[in-house]
């Protein structure tokens, strides 16, 4: 076991009482509690949200390690996201749900008067600071097959058969015409979604063209 083992979270969305999508998350912190070889128990895992949580939406937020140490409940209302700015992630790695987004959010704060940042690898489009994307076109709906984290509803959705998977480089977004946020809080059906004209790459652009 490591001397300061790393901490998880699982942000699990609580509609009118009942935990939506339970078994993704738990099936996710199994598969990041064996990576770690963490002896974590889920049978202490809540059966139940409590009352105050009962009625609306509520974000469930679960903190763990080799067991869980903190769940809390907090009232849940989408961010709007007007603009996005194209930032490079260079060596970022976020495999995991990270307690710790201190990485995260060094990126963030190079998003200026943009709303968040749109998070780039090797020069192919991977998530915001807080969400995978949905890119749309006359296609369809499309994920990026390369991402920080691949999120619980990324997953459903491409189990679903909803969205489908393909490489998206920063030189194909001019392919699409909308770009949608979902995270275990936000579905297609929320519509957190903005014009890719919204998507500021030039800043990007620039940074690239002083490297060459």
């Amino acid at each position: 076991m490591l001397m300061n083992p790393p901490r998880f979270i699982e942000s699990i969305r609580v509609c009118n009482g009942a935990f939506c999508s339970l078994e993704w998350h738990l099936q996710r912190m199994r598969q990041t509690a064996a990576h770690w070889q963490y002896p974590l128990d889920l049978s202490l895992f809540p059966e139940e949200v409590p009352e105050e949580a009962s009625s609306g939406v509520f974000k469930c937020r679960i903190v763990y390690d080799t067991q869980i140490r903190e769940i809390t409940y907090s009232p849940y209302q989408p961010r709007m996201i007007r603009s996005l700015k194209l930032v490079d992630g260079g060596a970022l790695d976020y495999r995991f749900k990270y307690e710790d987004r201190s990485a995260l959010m060094r990126l963030t704060r190079q998003k200026g008067i943009c709303d968040d940042i749109l998070i780039t690898k090797d020069g192919y489009i991977t998530d915001t600071s807080y969400s995978n994307v949905v890119l749309e076109n006359s296609e369809g709906l499309f994920v990026p097959h390369t991402y920080l984290l691949n999120g619980t509803r990324r997953q459903r959705l491409l189990a679903e058969g909803i969205v489908q998977e393909r490489p998206i480089r920063t030189s194909d977004l001019n392919q699409y015409n909308c770009l949608y946020l979902i995270n275990a809080l936000i579905g297609l059906e929320e519509n957190i979604s903005l014009p890719v004209s919204a998507i500021d790459i030039l800043s990007q652009s620039n940074a690239l063209n002083n490297r060459q």
